[in-house]
């Protein structure tokens, strides 16, 4: 397995926790986000700041604060 591999598994469980399922959980990493610049989650997480904001976001969500 890849460092970018591991890193978007890594982000990709963190969005099925949040989330509760996997349809919303691709739903999230696969739109295009505001506060990623319209890129999509999936495309900005990889890199390891670029995952290190999805996963800012995907934490703020799983503790009801505003994104």
């Amino acid at each position: 397995m890849t460092m970018l591999d591991e890193r978007l598994a890594r982000v990709t469980a963190l969005a099925q926790d949040v989330w509760g399922n996997d349809i919303d959980a691709h739903a999230f990493m696969t739109t295009p986000h505001p506060m990623l610049d319209g890129n999509r989650p999936a495309e900005h997480a990889v890199t390891d700041p670029g995952a290190r904001e999805v996963e800012q976001i995907l934490h703020a969500l799983a503790h009801g604060l505003p994104v």
